[in-house]
């Protein structure tokens, strides 16, 4: 497994954008089978507050504010999470995004999201939303179909109705349209869920997720996972109307050079920073890695007792930020891995030699990329253009 040395730690110096994922709730009104948060093994989150206080906010307020100033960062996203956010009350939220607000966005560029399965949202929350400048993003799976096969709630409900509810309403009163994001089920009909989307909800914003699994638990197939992805890129780029596809967009952007979370987040001295901040005031990298048996090896910082700064040079934090920014070594003969990074690390990790792998997803994605360089290349873009972060 890869440790972070003196020598070889990763230094943040060119550090501009911070990413909090801030957990408000840990609880949850689904029981998703596929979430990493709380079926994946680890349970910590019963020790953790339900609901995150306006003390633990304020802190973490004053925490930002100060690690900014020290780093000189550009920006800073606060992306509201759970567990379901919406399970606290509305004059709770309120308070969150404006003690957020108003103490950083003199500071920083500021952005808040929130990602909710949309099944409480109403016309109040709504305001709350619109009064504080909240992107929302919703979960939905695609048809009912698609969703009622892992989104069902703990009396094993549909969720559907009552997310596509919610998310019309947003889609009348937002101001800002909302997203959505939907996880990519092995056997699932692209064609059908992309038109379900456009066509039927009238969705401009999607995203699309690679179930978070690693070497130690997948037993799919990788190339059909690739496959749902090159049949969403065709409809994208046939589509009559523009249409984001964030992950899409974001290897795109890596083709052409741009950094981004999702390709190649890592390389170099990173000018991103992922942080996941707990309903408890503690402080640790990506918390998807709860579904890896690395995470039973990580423990909390607390605000309280630590600085930003401190938190990202602990050595278990370190040593994730270096596998991350370490190519697989089985990579090393690839001509994506400049633009993959050996893809997203909660898919790298394995047991036996942490996250020294490629992605479980592999196949599949050397099928969509190649797909895709193959359709720039046939609609006139130079290949030097194209290429040009290839190796």
């Amino acid at each position: 497994m890869l440790t972070a040395t003196d020598r070889r730690a990763v230094s943040f110096r060119k550090l501009r954008t911070l990413e909090v994922v801030l957990k408000v709730t840990e609880r949850c009104n689904l029981d998703c089978d596929y979430c990493y948060f709380f079926n994946a093994g680890d349970d910590s989150y019963k020790n953790h507050a339900a609901f995150i206080s306006k003390d633990t906010v304020a802190l973490l307020v004053r925490r930002l504010t100060e690690f900014s100033k020290e780093r000189k960062l550009e920006r800073i996203a606060i992306h509201l999470h759970g567990g379901e956010p919406l399970l606290m009350s509305k004059a709770q939220l309120d308070s969150i995004c404006d003690e957020i607000r108003s103490n950083l966005a003199p500071v920083v560029d500021l952005s808040i999201t929130i990602q909710t399965n949309g099944m409480l949202i109403d016309l109040e929350w709504i305001e709350v939303f619109n009064r504080h400048g909240v992107a929302v993003g919703i979960s939905l799976d695609g048809t009912q179909e698609d969703n009622d096969a892992h989104r069902l709630d703990h009396r094993g409900r549909s969720s559907y109705q009552a997310t596509v509810r919610g998310l019309e309403l947003c889609q009348r009163h937002l101001s800002q349209p909302p997203g959505v994001l939907a996880v990519i089920a092995e056997n699932s009909d692209p064609k059908a869920i992309y038109e379900h989307f456009r066509h039927d909800l009238g969705l401009g914003r999607l995203d699309f997720l690679l179930p978070d699994l690693n070497h130690d638990n997948f037993d799919g197939d990788a190339e059909a996972y690739g496959e749902f992805l090159v049949q969403i890129f065709d409809m994208m780029v046939n589509d009559e109307e523009p249409v984001s596809v964030r992950i899409i967009d974001h290897f795109l952007a890596s083709i052409y050079g741009y950094g981004n979370f999702l390709f190649g987040a890592g390389r170099g001295d990173p000018e991103y920073l992922l942080i996941t901040v707990s309903s408890d005031g503690g402080v640790g990298p990506d918390d998807t890695l709860r579904s890896t048996k690395f995470w039973s090896g990580y423990e909390y910082r607390d605000l309280r007792s630590y600085r930003i700064e401190e938190i990202i040079h602990d050595p278990l934090f370190q040593e994730f930020e270096l596998a991350k920014k370490t190519t697989a070594s089985a990579c090393s003969g690839c001509c994506w891995r400049n633009v993959c990074g050996s893809g997203q690390p909660v898919h790298r990790y394995a047991t036996r030699n942490g996250f020294d792998n490629p992605t479980v997803y592999c196949k599949g994605l050397d099928g969509f990329y190649t797909h895709v360089l193959r359709y720039l290349a046939l609609h006139g873009e130079p290949l030097e253009k194209i290429s040009a972060n290839l190796v």
